[in-house]
């Protein structure tokens, strides 16, 4: 037990749907769920923070789905599209096939992440209110 401590789990795209699903299993267990081009395939709890991350080039992720997804997500959670973003650059491991050519440099999507995660885990997420 960590009394003083928050944990939020995060994973980019099969990595997220992983979290999602290890978070939607196991209720009261986290503080906080961060998807990465990456979206739920169950419920999650409504009283989850959930913060959800992708970019607009992204051509890796299946933007059909994600919209379906939207009733699994909680009210309150916040999804953000970076513009210019792809899929690849959430993490640091060169160009991946079908995804979309960004128009952001690798370092403007990582700082826009690192800002948006600091948010989620010092608690200072807007609550988008999706009801």
């Amino acid at each position: 037990d960590h009394p003083h401590r928050r944990w939020v789990l995060a994973g980019h795209s099969l990595g997220g749907a992983m979290a999602a699903q290890w978070a939607a299993e196991h209720p009261g267990q986290l503080d906080g769920l961060v998807l990465l081009a990456a979206y739920p395939t169950k419920k999650l709890p409504e009283d989850m923070p959930v913060l959800l991350l992708y970019g607009s080039e992204d051509g890796v992720l299946n933007r059909s789905n994600l919209e379906k997804s939207a009733s699994l997500l909680p009210h309150d959670a916040v999804v953000r599209q970076l513009p210019g973003g792809n899929h690849a650059y959430f993490g640091s491991y060169g160009e991946q096939r079908g995804d979309g050519i960004a128009a952001i440099t690798p370092e403007a999507q990582w700082e826009w992440t690192a800002e948006w995660i600091e948010r989620m885990v010092s608690g200072d997420l807007p609550r988008d209110e999706k009801s």
